[in-house]
């Protein structure tokens, strides 16, 4: 999702949006304060992030894994 789609989000659409994302980096691996941070980086895929959260990476190094990936 881009941010512009985000923005086009209701109140209630973005907050379910959010909350799942939260729950899926804290289940993968993330802890509170980091899965937060990813969970409010709506460009950074769901599933690319989860995917690296159980395979080791820490939350800064899947952002930093991520972003750069979509510069490329």
């Amino acid at each position: 999702m881009t941010a512009a789609e985000f923005e086009h989000l209701t109140a209630s659409e973005a907050e379910c949006l959010l909350t799942q994302r939260l729950r899926s980096f804290i289940d993968a691996g993330a802890g509170p304060s980091g899965a937060l941070i990813l969970a409010a980086q709506v460009e950074v895929t769901e599933e690319a992030a989860v995917a690296l959260l159980r395979q080791g990476c820490s939350t800064d190094l899947t952002l930093r894994l991520l972003f750069r990936a979509e510069a490329a």
